[in-house]
């Protein structure tokens, strides 16, 4: 298997396609990722106006896992991710603009649910406006969201101290990693960026594996990783590997429920 380019207790990153080890990894990973738009977006290394039959076959990938939640922008939703994928079980509407809600974007749940007991729920069933309270008493209908709405996570304003150019926020990853993941997960995200997902799992205490083919995406994400675990070890030392280190084939022990044939664990709240 390729060598990672860092590797801590709970982060392996690979400078490299996710197609290059994607043969080489459990089916069992759990993954959740924001893959890039395929929209000509400025990208620091990859090429983002793929031929759509290309990235679609890319995407396709992804079904080798039981497990998958993708967060694009609707189109694009539904001209690669529907068509690589399927229809995926579950759809949540991120509203990234609480000051327009008409922009959003959609998590797709595939081969899992949020599991709404683990956290509460402050963005949902909100009192409706008098507008909307008035039409209902007026037409008789109340009405049922197509999805659920995520109102209460803004995006990243990007500044000159941000080399990606739209990283996700750290607060969607921890929210879906908190309502999907089952104990003994390891996280995975084929399009790592700077390593947001891999920062929320470490937060959350999960394991994860990343892919990125920004060398400088992937020194923007290990920064904020080691600025976690530096405070954390004595005479601010911090050990890594970063760079030729061996990839090791024990890398993770892998104990998901449904790998192991067991009743998967809900992850403890945190």
């Amino acid at each position: 298997m390729k060598s990672p380019y860092y590797q801590s207790s709970t982060v392996t990153a690979y400078h490299c396609r996710f197609q290059e080890i994607v043969s080489e990894l459990p089916s069992s990973l759990l993954v959740v990722s924001d893959p890039p738009y395929n929209i000509g977006f400025k990208y620091d290394q990859h090429k983002d106006n793929m031929p759509d039959k290309e990235y679609i076959e890319m995407l396709a990938e992804l079904k080798k896992f039981e497990r998958v939640i993708l967060c694009d922008y609707p189109i694009e939703t539904m001209k690669y991710i529907v068509p690589a994928l399927g229809v995926p079980d579950e759809v949540v509407a991120w509203c990234y603009n609480s000051q327009n809600p008409k922009r959003f974007r959609l998590v797709s749940f595939y081969g899992c649910k949020p599991d709404y007991t683990r956290e509460e729920r402050p963005y949902l069933n909100k009192k409706p406006s008098k507008e909307r309270q008035e039409y209902r008493e007026r037409t008789g209908k109340t009405g049922v969201p197509l999805y659920e709405w995520w109102s209460d996570i803004q995006q990243v304003r990007v500044g000159k101290d941000l080399l990606h150019p739209c990283p996700v926020p750290e607060a969607l990853q921890r929210r879906i990693i908190t309502l999907c993941a089952n104990e003994g997960d390891v996280i995975f995200d084929p399009f790592g960026g700077s390593l947001t997902t891999s920062k929320a799992a470490q937060d959350l205490g999960f394991k994860s594996i990343a892919c990125e083919l920004s060398e400088s995406y992937l020194r923007e994400g290990i920064g904020r990783l080691a600025q976690q675990v530096t405070s954390t070890l004595p005479n601010n030392r911090l050990h890594l590997d970063v760079g030729d280190s061996p990839a090791q084939k024990d890398l993770f022990t892998l104990e998901a429920g449904s790998a192991a044939g067991k009743s998967p664990k809900p992850a403890p709240r945190r």
